[in-house]
């Protein structure tokens, strides 16, 4: 019996461990279980009250509006529109908390009798049938497959791989009214308008490289009071022309809203939060004149459509001001599909000037008083100045320089170049702004290639007196001969007029800029002289620039053409051009016309046959646009703020 009685002491001994055992254990898990509430309810309230508002809370984003651009009258060149996308959230559908009440509303049944008549597969399946009706019918899918289209409908809102998406993009103002009525008079909470901005050029096939275009990327609005939370959102991004140039002005701030949603995702209205209205871009007004810029779109694309060039660029500006009237080339870019040349080749295209480049070596001479308009030059190519040079010319023996600029002799360019000399020549050259960017508020301008004389050959200062071995940008040569036009002073190109808010406030005014004095009043005046004996004179190159009862000032330019890699010229291939100006007596308008390699009989191959009537239809259509604007208003500003000078 000893030994039992033992064996029962010993486990009641046990006992009262693994009561304290247990007690203890039941002590430390409280402990941590309390330390733990301890934690949440005072050390870490701050964390987990955001962490419970961000589940409830939602930061909206109110989009901004991009600042207009607009031409030098007001005319709108490129805007924003507020625009809504339709989306539709599948998991909403499949809430049948949510489905119930709503399908016992359009049933017109009380929801205990809806739920005790049918299944939560059949609540689901009615009320997605119904918003698969709703939802065909306002697409405007209405027809003979009526019912197909349903089912195809009810088939999208059941995927359940697919949570949120759009069915809809680009709804405007007035369909998105009413998209809003038929959601909310049908009880439909799982389809919604999202808000979108959208860039929008009116005049969509004008202006392009100058105007530029946007991305449209996402980006994320930080959320300082929900840190972790960030919203997404889409921005836009100029990208080339004056949408990048002035793209921190154009942009705005966006806006934001907190709402409070239920555990179903539906807007508790009485709880909206924090709000802040968005601040609207900018809006930029150009010096462009949409009037003259369509003109000139018009006469690039007849010629290029009739003369199939390469390329084909043009400038008009207002020598004065050196306000840029109108800008444009072809080919150019579809914003739409994003097919065709990127580059502004107006100011990112180089060329060959030829004949129009001669301005500079006849202005130089003229400032310096080496010649005068009436002097002789000899122009015997087999003279001991002009044996070695090996220049073509259509002019042989004595010639006034008036007569060899008519007649654009490339001996006496080259005669005129010599007497100023090689170093104070490049003056000249630089003076006119070659070799340098002209400074417009545009992307991609190029310099344009002046050799350094340490550079030439024997053969360069010649070929560049006569407008080879030199390349420029057609907005340089314009600009230059916009000096010869004023009087003397290089202007710096004028695109940006000025700039105001979203309520139309004046926040900027720009005003013309000169950028040297390339030559005195009176060398101008000869320049001007000469260049309308190239228009006027039975023997000059430029007599197909004439318009009738306006005199015309001008120069022709033909170059062989260099080839793409640059390796050489190409036989049989040419970049033509005409400059100038009209009225001379008193320039309105200068502007420049290069044709790239246009196809035509070689013996049309010209500046002055090809180039130059083109020149004067847009110089007359531009000439009667600005006449008829004056006669309508006084205080008309076409060309430049304070009227025509």
């Amino acid at each position: 019996m000893t030994p039992e009685h033992n064996t029962a002491l010993s486990i009641d001994s046990r006992v009262p461990h693994r009561i304290g055992f247990v007690t203890l254990l039941l002590l430390v898990s409280f402990g941590v279980i309390g330390w733990k509430l301890y934690r949440v309810q005072y050390v870490e309230h701050d964390q987990w009250t955001a962490r419970g508002e961000g589940m409830l809370k939602r930061k909206v984003i109110l989009p901004s509006m991009r600042g207009a651009i607009r031409d030098s009258n007001g005319e709108m060149l490129a805007h924003d529109k507020l625009l809504q996308d339709v989306w539709v959230n599948t998991q909403q559908l499949r809430d049948v908390n949510d489905v119930r009440t709503r399908l016992a509303r359009l049933e017109g049944v009380p929801l205990l009798t809806l739920l005790r008549n049918s299944t939560e597969k059949e609540i689901i399946g009615r009320y997605r049938k119904h918003v698969a009706g709703v939802l065909v019918t306002a697409l405007g899918d209405e027809g003979a497959k009526i019912d197909e289209k349903i089912a195809e409908m009810e088939a999208v809102l059941s995927d359940e791989k697919r949570i949120e998406f759009p069915i809809l993009k680009g709804v405007q103002d007035e369909d998105a009214h009413a998209w809003k009525n038929t959601l909310d008079a049908n009880y439909i909470s799982a389809v919604t308008l999202r808000p979108l901005v959208k860039r929008f050029y009116p005049c969509a096939e004008r202006l392009t490289h100058v105007l530029g275009y946007v991305n449209y990327e996402m980006a994320n609005d930080e959320n300082k009071s929900l840190p972790g939370r960030n919203v997404e959102k889409i921005i836009q991004v100029g990208r080339e022309g004056i949408e990048a140039v002035l793209n921190d002005q154009l942009m705005g701030k966006d806006g934001f809203q907190w709402v409070e949603h239920d555990r179903k995702g539906n807007e508790i209205a009485a709880f909206r939060g924090e709000t802040k209205t968005p601040q609207h871009g900018k809006d930029i007004w150009l010096t462009i004149d949409m009037q003259l810029q369509e003109t000139m779109e018009e006469v690039l694309e007849e010629a290029y459509n009739c003369y199939h060039p390469k390329r084909i660029m043009a400038v008009l500006v207002e020598p004065h001001t050196g306000a840029v009237l109108g800008m444009a080339s072809r080919p150019h870019i579809d914003r739409e599909t994003m097919k065709g040349t990127m580059s502004n080749l107006a100011i990112s295209s180089y060329y060959e000037p030829g004949s129009v480049f001669k301005i500079v070596a006849y202005t130089g001479a003229l400032e310096k008083k080496l010649v005068n308009l009436k002097d002789t030059l000899n122009c015997d190519g087999g003279s001991s100045v002009l044996a070695s040079q090996r220049i073509n010319d259509h002019v042989n023996g004595s010639v006034s320089v008036l007569q060899a600029f008519t007649q654009s002799s490339n001996r006496a360019a080259y005669l005129l170049a010599r007497k100023i000399g090689d170093e104070e020549y490049l003056d000249f050259v630089a003076k006119f702004g070659f070799g340098q960017k002209t400074g417009i508020e545009l992307t991609g301008e190029l310099p344009g290639t002046v050799w350094p004389r340490k550079s030439w050959d024997n053969l360069t200062f010649s070929r560049m007196a006569m407008g080879h071995a030199v390349t420029v940008t057609p907005l340089q040569m314009a600009m230059a001969i916009g000096a010869i036009a004023n009087g003397g002073t290089l202007m710096k190109p004028m695109l940006i007029k000025e700039i105001r808010d979203d309520k139309g406030n004046l926040t900027q005014q720009f005003t013309p800029q000169s950028v040297r004095r390339v030559c005195s009043e009176k060398a101008a005046t000869m320049m001007r002289e000469a260049m309308v004996s190239v228009v006027n004179d039975p023997h000059g190159t430029g007599k197909r620039a004439a318009i009738p009862e306006i005199t015309v000032a001008g120069k022709t330019g033909t170059s062989q053409r260099r080839s793409d890699d640059g390796r050489g010229y190409e036989d049989g291939h040419y970049c033509v051009s005409f400059g100038g100006f009209a009225p001379a007596e008193n320039p309105q308008l200068c502007a420049i016309i290069v044709l790239d390699d246009p196809q035509a009989p070689e013996s049309e191959l010209y500046g002055g046959k090809l180039a130059a009537p083109i020149f004067a239809q847009l110089m007359k259509q531009s000439l009667h646009t600005i006449s008829v604007t004056q006669a309508g208003s006084a205080d008309s500003n076409t060309i430049a703020k304070g009227g025509v000078k």
